[in-house]
């Protein structure tokens, strides 16, 4: 199973699959609008608008190309709310998944850290939750998910979670933004229940950037073993301060 849409095996340009390079920092964004039926079952993808900005420099060209990151994030991020019907005066969850014990799976909890909210307001419309994996809990995340949509009146989800690359060369520079939700574990073939829209009874749009790999996919184990950055400490914690301040941006 695969993370990233455009490693799913397809020539998604035949899909209407687009990139194009930014001036700056060697960044590229890409889309894609899956809009039928047919195209999310031969993509093996669910209908919704998908972007992945690939910033290859990220850890190296250090501030400025952190802020440039972060405002096309929030541009984006601005307008998958905006097809998304969602208002600024929407109640609106912030979900940071993951295995918080594991560096490479700690994405979630690095955006919640940072994820200003203002819970002193009268009318605080926006929140954040950091659950645990169902191994910890014996809870699906979807299930809890859905009972804070239902109890605070959620009209949209943001879920923030790390990825899965087979592209060793991908690890912590591919952020992709979606309105088409997420399963939780698919990416190492560890399904949870998936999160999206039909299920959780409100709109879902998904954060991740893909910060482990499967040795499989280097050829060089037949067993399973999850690879990440040497930096990843590091390259975690800029990623998700990057993250954070797109949603800081476009919420507050």
């Amino acid at each position: 199973m695969f993370d990233l849409i455009d490693e799913c095996g397809k020539d998604l340009k035949m899909f209407g699959y687009s990139e194009k390079k930014c001036s700056r920092y060697g960044i590229s964004v890409a889309s894609l609008k899956i809009n039928s039926n047919i195209k999310s079952q031969q993509l093996g993808l669910q209908k919704g608008d998908y972007y992945i900005i690939n910033s290859p420099f990220l850890y190296s060209l250090g501030k400025n190309n952190e802020e440039y990151l972060s405002k096309l994030i929030a541009l984006k991020l601005e307008e998958l709310l905006k097809k998304q019907g969602i208002k600024k005066r929407d109640n609106v969850l912030i979900a940071c998944l993951g295995n918080f014990d594991i560096e490479g799976d700690r994405l979630g909890k690095e955006v919640f850290d940072r994820v200003e909210i203002s819970t002193l307001k009268q009318k605080n419309n926006i929140f954040k939750f950091c659950p645990n994996i169902f191994l910890y809990t014996g809870i699906e995340t979807a299930q809890l998910i859905k009972l804070l949509v239902k109890q605070l009146s959620i009209k949209c989800v943001i879920i923030i979670d790390s990825l899965l690359s087979a592209n060793i060369n991908r690890l912590g520079i591919s952020f992709q933004l979606s309105s088409g939700g997420m399963t939780p574990g698919s990416g190492m073939n560890r399904f949870g229940k998936a999160i999206e829209e039909k299920d959780i009874g409100a709109k879902c749009i998904t954060i991740g950037v893909p910060f482990m790999i499967n040795s499989k996919a280097l050829n060089e184990d037949e067993r399973e073993v999850i690879l990440v950055p040497k930096d990843i400490s590091q390259n975690i914690s800029c990623a998700g301060k990057v993250i954070a301040d797109a949603i800081n941006k476009v919420l507050l």
